[in-house]
């Protein structure tokens, strides 16, 4: 887990930084790509952190992109929120945005950053908002969830929202989530997990996490993702499963957003993107691609980042 050796994903924070927002909070960022590209605002996962970003990094560099990807509160360096809203959060993006002097951008979240990107969707400026883009994201906990595995469902239907405490411990308890641990004692635990169960494993899924250098990648972002604990993360899978504070048929009909949902995504199956889709009318593009939840993030950056930067 030495951060010296070449991997193909950055592991370091160089490209890391703070401002100030009016309310006193710090907000941690960091940007990857070409930093003379088109901006987008990238929005990380449940649980995860502004290191999320080092994925697009290369891609992101064939299509002359610029990735700002954001912690949310009480992730990574940025502040806790403890009364913080899903809509709230398009306020920080903004801001960021105003502070960087950016006229115009996008917006692409993935997984639990769907709600987020949603939001800002709703909420952020028609001028300066072009178009948004969403992976595998999830969607407000009135949709549909066939398809979805047993524990996802638990979740995001009661675990989430009625019992945050089982979920904070059980994470906590998951290889990742082990702070006792260092990172190479988490690096080789998870890998001797994995040894064990890709027997079983999707075709995609072994594919993807038979790389070393994306699981090195896995266990920096995760210790990110709990620098402060495991608040946030509690309290971010209790917004995503409680109402958003706004509906998604009324975003704005001429905002582009590009939906990608994985075929074989059993954490947050392809019955989320349809619905979404159905709600937004013809301002959504959906596409369902032959992908599991990770492999379709790991397979389809490029082209989400290139689709993203033409609707710009």
């Amino acid at each position: 887990m030495d951060e010296g050796t070449p991997s193909r994903y950055r592991l370091d924070t160089g490209g890391s930084a703070t401002l100030i927002l009016p309310d006193g909070r710090t907000l941690s960022y960091a940007q990857y790509g070409l930093l003379t590209g088109p901006a987008i605002f990238y929005l990380h996962g449940l649980p995860g952190s502004r290191m999320e970003g080092a994925l697009f990094d290369a891609p992101a560099i064939t299509p002359r992109a610029r990735i700002i990807s954001i912690d949310r509160p009480g992730y990574g360096l940025s502040s806790p929120q403890p009364n913080r809203t899903i809509l709230g959060h398009a306020n920080d993006v903004d801001y960021l945005a105003k502070h960087l002097n950016l006229d115009s951008y996008a917006v692409l979240g993935i997984s639990g950053g769907g709600p987020y990107a949603l939001a800002c969707a709703a909420a952020l400026p028609a001028d300066r908002l072009k178009a948004v883009s969403i992976i595998c994201g999830l969607g407000p906990p009135d949709l549909g969830k066939k398809g979805m595995d047993w524990w996802h469902w638990i979740g995001f239907t009661i675990g989430f929202r009625y019992f945050p405490w089982a979920c904070r411990w059980w994470f906590s308890r998951e290889t990742f989530g082990r702070l006792d641990l260092t990172d190479q004692q988490r690096y080789d635990q998870f890998q001797q997990e994995w040894s064990r169960a890709k027997s079983t494993a999707h075709p995609k899924d072994v594919a993807a996490l038979d790389d070393p250098d994306l699981i090195r990648w896995m266990v920096r972002n995760h210790r990110e993702a709990y620098r402060q604990g495991f608040e946030a993360f509690a309290l971010d899978g209790k917004l995503s499963t409680s109402d958003f504070g706004f509906r998604i048929q009324d975003i704005r009909p001429d905002l582009p957003i590009h939906l990608w949902y994985g075929k074989d995504d059993t954490s947050i199956p392809p019955i989320q993107g349809e619905e979404i889709a159905a709600r937004l009318g013809p301002k959504a593009r959906l596409r369902i691609e032959d992908e599991t939840h990770g492999s379709l993030t790991w397979n389809c950056r490029v082209r989400a980042l290139e689709d993203l930067l033409e609707a710009m």
